[in-house]
Parts: structure tokens; sequence; C-alpha cells
């Protein structure tokens, strides 16, 4: 009975907020609701898990994993221990200037490709580069003589994933390059990134771990030694402190969100992440579908009985993907329901036919808890074939993102 009572307590509160909350999305016809403390819980779960001198790299490329990329930074940012020394990573030049035009003043490392046209771009606002190609270097020395500004720069090596990276046999006519450019070249850090850390029974982060170390020997031998090295992303972080360096780039785990099942199990006891994300719409119209109708395009579902449906103003258009065709499921009510026939551009049907008092305008969530019941992103990806990072990552940057 005790714990019935606190239930009932737990969701008094939770109505409460979600009042709240409804006044600030009531404009909306889809948002995604970020839980700031599940953030800032995730953000301190790297920092009690690495050593005091290790440096926390947010990574929120890709729209901040499809949690809204200044949003969370300027959340992160609220804690003193990060916004004194954290850094961002990002994907391109783009991202970087949405951070620096949100007014974000913490080091920026762009982590993907920069076109050679925004290279200048790149340098004269001081982002921190990655270099993997001999030729993207010699323009960096370049342009950085060409308008006096030093270039700062990452060198990622390449150990075994086989993406971008320094190849080993080049790694000798890169390294002299970089030293005889030292007057417009500060080589910060040096980094490699694992191929499947993911997997928990894997060992070939050690041959990659070993041959990084091989590399990092070598530029020592020329005189240059990075301030920082960083090989560990989420996965890595979680499970094997000799990767940890002196920075960790903190990914998808950042965002409540386990980079596997087996990072999951093995971390667990020691680590409880919470995510973050909470996905949600509203009915736009209930109707009552005659036993026999068909549903959506292609006729794709037959309706064996007469049947309540919901449409909600959500298709693939929005992120919710197509794979989730008569196999997705949604919250109303606090209770799942079924998806009916083939997803749409932007809207798609639900089965609300056991849920009494449904009507226009009530609440759906698509991804996270409603009352006492969740759909988690990895059961979604279940469904779709696919890992949680896309479920996240792929929710249009258009929909709105609301810090809760």
């Amino acid at each position: 009975m005790g714990g019935e009572g606190e239930n009932n307590e737990t969701w008094s509160i939770e109505r409460v907020v979600m009042k709240n909350i409804k006044n600030q999305t009531s404009q909306y016809k889809t948002w995604v609701e970020v839980n700031s403390s599940a953030l800032l819980h995730n953000l301190r779960v790297a920092q009690k898990h690495v050593d005091k001198d290790v440096v926390i790299m947010a990574i929120v490329k890709s729209n901040a994993y499809g949690h809204g990329i200044t949003e969370v930074a300027k959340e992160l940012l609220a804690l003193r221990s990060f916004s004194e020394g954290g850094w961002f990573g990002v994907d391109s030049i783009e991202e970087a200037f949405v951070l620096k035009k949100a007014g974000i003043k913490n080091n920026i490392l762009i982590l993907g490709y920069i076109p050679r046209p925004r290279l200048a771009d790149a340098i004269q606002n001081s982002f921190r580069l990655v270099l993997y190609d001999l030729n993207v270097l010699r323009e960096c020395v370049r342009l950085a003589k060409k308008i006096k500004k030093k270039v700062t720069v990452h060198i990622k090596v390449e150990t075994g994933t086989y993406r971008q990276g320094v190849m080993p046999e080049d790694i000798s006519a890169f390294a002299k390059v970089l030293k005889k450019s030292r007057e417009c070249v500060v080589v910060e850090g040096i980094y490699t990134h694992f191929a499947d850390t993911e997997n928990g029974s894997s060992t070939y982060y050690k041959e990659q771990l070993a041959l990084f170390e091989k590399n990092v020997a070598l530029f020592e031998t020329l005189s240059i030694a990075p301030q920082y090295q960083h090989v560990a992303a989420s996965a890595a972080t979680l499970l094997y402190p000799k990767t940890h360096y002196n920075m960790v780039r903190w990914g998808i785990s950042l965002y409540g969100l386990y980079p596997s099942e087996d990072v999951q199990r093995l971390s667990l006891n020691k680590i409880k992440l919470k995510p973050a994300l909470t996905w949600k719409t509203r009915i736009a119209q209930i109707k009552i579908v005659p036993k026999g109708s068909t549903i959506g395009y292609d006729r794709a579902f037959k309706a064996s009985q007469a049947m309540k449906i919901a449409i909600i103003p959500v298709g693939y258009w929005d992120g919710y993907d197509r794979r989730l065709s008569s196999k997705g499921t949604v919250l109303v009510h606090g209770k799942k329901c079924s998806v009916v026939g083939n997803i749409c551009m932007n809207m798609c049907m639900v089965d609300v036919t056991r849920i009494p008092n449904v009507q226009a305008g009530d609440e759906v969530v698509l991804l996270g808890r409603q009352g006492f019941v969740e759909i988690t992103a990895e059961e979604v990806a279940a469904k779709m074939g696919t890992i949680n990072y896309e479920v996240v990552t792929r929710i249009n940057p258009l929909i709105p993102r609301v810090i809760i």
C-alpha cells in the first residue's frame, strides 16, 4: 500500500510539472523536451568517472544528438566545473558558428571535414581543427601565414577504424611538415577513434591503443608533444580507464543513452545514466473506422473490427521513421498504443480503441516517459533495425527543443 501511495504522490507532482510545461508548449504540434537535471547528471557521471585533470569534451554534433545544440550547450555551461574548462566537439564549421553566435566562448573542436573555402573562416575564428590529410595541412599553413593568425590543430591518427586519420606510413612526413610550421601551426592535440569498444568482449581496442601510443612517440621524437591526448568516446570512457589520458569525448552518454547493451550491462552497477529526451506531439483528430476498412497509404492495415483511431501530426519528415509503420507504439493517457498503417510524411495513425475519454488535443509521447510507462530509444531502435543513436539524432532539427 505504501508503494501505491508513493506512486500516486509522484504522479500528482508530475501532473503539476506537466501543466507548467503544457503552458510553454501549447503552440506546438510536436516538440522535444530536454530534461536539464538529467543532462547535468550525465555530465557529472563523466566528471566523477575520470581523474580530476581529465578534460571533458561534450560532443554536441548533429544538433546535440537530436537534443538541440544551443539549448544543450547553454545548460552544460550552467555547471561551473564544466564552464571553466570544458570543451565542445562539433562536426562542422556551421555547427561551430551556431555555438559562437550563441555566445559560447569555450574551446570548440571541429571533428569533421571542413571544405577548403571555409578553412580561412575556421582559422580566423579560432576554432580548433582536426588534421588528417597532408594537403589540408599545407593549405592551413598557407592560410595561417596569409591572414597572420596561428591555426590550432588536433592530429587524428589512423589506428584501425579506417575513417578520417593520418595513415601510419604518412606519420613521418606529416610530422616533418608540422615541425617546419611551428610559427603558424599549434599542435594542441592528438587523437584516434576506436572501432568497437561498444562490443564488451572485444580486445581490438588494445591493438589500436598500442598503435596510437607508437604514433605519439614518433611525434615526440620530432619534438612535437601535443598538450591533449584523447581516444575515449562514451564506451571507452565508461569501461576502460586506461584510455582516458587527459581528455575524453563524452557523446551519446551525455544524453543518458548507453552506447550498446554490452556497455550498459558492464557498467550498470557503477554507472546510472538518465535519458534526457522526451519527444511529444498531440492528437489532431479522432475518428471511428468501420470493420473491414483499410487505413493509410497502400491500404497496408485492415481493421479486423471497428476501431477508434487518433491522427497525430508527426511523420517521417519529422524523424518518426517509416520503418515503424504498423510496428511502433506511442503513449496516450499513460498507455501504449499501436501505430496502424504506413507512416506518412507529416502524420500517422494510432489505435486508441481501448483509451477512454481520448480527444483531440491530448498529449502523445513518441519517445520517453508518460506517467509510469516509457518508450525507450533502444525499444524504438530494435523495431527499426538500427541503434539508439539514429533514433534521437534524426529528430528533425526544426522541431522546437524545450528545456525543462
